[in-house]
């Protein structure tokens, strides 16, 4: 049962999952104010009865400009996918394209139970970004993509980046605030790696690291001994740093990333859709690194389902140590209070009393239910089921995000996302020297 008054609900479930653990035998938990104000045991009735909460899903690396391009750029390695299809891409956004993106990135998270992300952001008109996470009710760090090497068409000067970076952050606030987000390596000058270094204690960070062997043969990563190694001598690790992908790490690299408490960011289906490679999460777990899981971009994913992520980087792990080296518990911690944590958000990621009602509302089916009852491993059972399928309810801060295939506080598509992805096309076309002109 729910009942709704001005930022007051009451949820009436079978079970709870919290720091990584499922808790079954019903639950009524009272939100107030944006917050869980109580859990109470409770025979539950009502139309969440058969439902388990869980806090909601955090995506700690994720392109929401890039969703528009789903199935457009195909068949490619990371370096060609980058400079023939979504570098063009992305310098052929307009603020009603970027608009369609996030949107459509928004619904996909929402109804498959994320409430949480770090965006990276494109290079232009990343106020529309921030404008659309702010009325969504998304608890968000985005930051507009800083890239001063490579073509033209997708690269700006340090001063208008600097400027950029301002405007952005200018327009952030509520749940929403700026993080600095340079692309990767080879798209950066050592300017921008020394305005990196200038960034206050507190303030998040993240890029690309060792993603693929193309970036590390590149001469500027081999004369540094390795990326993790290019990144801490510019002074781009630490504890508010976050890596995505952490993928072809080099000697003395798992310690940098242990010793400085920097995260790592693992992205498994990004990291096979495009031959990258399958980062040792099992070695850095040992290690004692911070690690979190993410979607990345649909152009390099063709979906946003956190869920099915951790359900493939659990298999993965496996390969590289065994099924049992690493627990469920750990899997769902990584897309909830530890991604969390990584983000610096300390009043989200569990159901507790006191956290923010950040708590999406997953319905198994009857024979799910049934086989959950003897099944082994009950938070992996529940983290393999098909979410997009089974979440009825999202909620972020206490506001309703999404219900039944509702999206209560989303704007309208400015233009349909066949004509978005039309236009992308026929820009890119007219961008001079760019792989996709005429």
């Amino acid at each position: 049962m729910v009942h709704n008054t001005a930022m007051e609900k009451i949820l009436d479930v079978a079970g709870i999952i919290d720091s990584g653990k499922f808790i079954p035998g019903g639950f009524s938990i009272e939100l107030k104010n944006g917050l869980i104000k109580s859990i109470t045991r409770q025979n539950p009735s009502g139309k969440w009865k058969n439902c388990i909460a869980v806090p909601g899903l955090i995506q700690s690396h994720i392109h929401l400009g890039q969703t528009l391009f789903r199935g457009m750029a195909e068949e490619k390695a990371l370096l060609p996918w980058l400079e023939n299809r979504i570098w063009p891409y992305e310098a052929s956004h307009t603020p009603d394209t970027l608009a369609v993106s996030v949107i459509q990135s928004l619904r996909e998270l929402f109804s498959s139970g994320c409430t949480g992300l770090l965006d990276m952001g494109v290079l232009r008109h990343s106020e529309v970004t921030v404008d659309i996470l702010r009325r969504s009710g998304a608890r968000a760090l985005i930051g507009n993509s800083l890239m001063d090497v490579g073509p033209g068409w997708i690269t700006e000067e340090l001063s208008w980046l600097k400027e950029e970076a301002e405007r952005v952050s200018d327009s952030c606030g509520g749940l929403v605030t700026y993080a600095y987000v340079p692309r990767f390596a080879l798209s950066c000058s050592d300017a921008i790696w020394e305005w990196m270094a200038e960034i206050p204690e507190g303030i998040k960070r993240t890029t690309h690291a060792s993603e693929s062997q193309d970036e590390i043969s590149h001469p500027t990563i081999q004369d540094s001994r390795g990326n993790i190694h290019f990144l801490q001598s510019k002074g781009f690790t630490g504890p508010d740093t976050l890596l995505a992908h952490c993928i072809h790490l080099q000697e003395g690299e798992l310690k940098i990333l242990q010793e400085s408490g920097t995260t790592a960011v693992h992205c498994p289906w990004a990291n096979l859709r495009l031959g990258s490679g399958i980062a040792d999460i099992p070695a850095m777990k040992s290690s004692n690194i911070s690690v979190t899981v993410a979607s990345d971009g649909a152009a390099c994913n063709n979906r946003l389902d956190l869920a099915g992520d951790l359900r493939l980087a659990m298999s993965l792990a496996s390969i590289k140590q065994s099924p049992g080296a690493i627990s469920s518990e750990f899997w769902f911690n990584s897309a909830s209070r530890l991604a969390a944590l990584a983000l610096g958000w300390k009043n989200t990621g569990r159901i507790t009393e006191n956290y923010s009602a950040d708590i999406s509302l997953i319905e198994p089916s009857n024979q799910e239910w049934e086989e959950l009852e003897l099944a082994e491993d009950k938070v992996r059972y529940i983290l393999e089921l098909p979410w997009p399928e089974r979440i009825l309810l999202t909620i972020a801060a206490g506001r309703t995000v999404y219900l039944n295939g509702e999206f209560p506080t989303l704007p309208s598509l400015p233009v349909k996302v066949s004509q978005a992805r039309q236009l992308i096309l026929d820009r890119a076309s007219q961008i001079p020297g760019n792989p996709l002109s005429k």
